[in-house]
């Protein structure tokens, strides 16, 4: 049995496209992770999480996931260092667009 804890958030509230009105998909983290890389700038890459229930950025050799945990807030992880930030103003019926912006909110004060 795996002891690699990377990738165990399970949505019990996955976020949601109000302009669908319907739950968003992992693909949709995907787009949250690349409209965080429009942003940041081309420095950074965005892939899909395994299952499609989270969004990664990359850049060297530091990898975010971006998910949402079980209270139904998105996180940001560092998967590098395990920090974890619970990112304020959105949730999970937070926009993809409103996500990304604070994903590249909270990266640019890192970077």
């Amino acid at each position: 049995m795996p002891t690699d804890r990377t990738h165990t958030f399970h949505w019990t509230h996955p976020p949601f496209d109000e302009d669908e009105n319907e739950p968003i998909s992992g693909s949709l983290l995907l787009t949250v992770a690349q409209g965080a890389v429009s942003l940041l700038g081309d420095q950074w890459g965005a892939a899909a999480g395994p299952g499609g229930r989270t969004g990664h950025l990359r850049t060297n050799h530091t990898v975010f996931t971006i998910g949402v945990c079980e209270a139904g807030d998105v996180f940001l992880r560092n998967d590098q260092i395990g920090d974890v930030r619970h990112l304020p103003h959105v949730n999970a019926n937070s926009s993809p667009d409103d996500i990304a912006e604070q994903v590249a909110e909270y990266i640019g004060d890192l970077y």
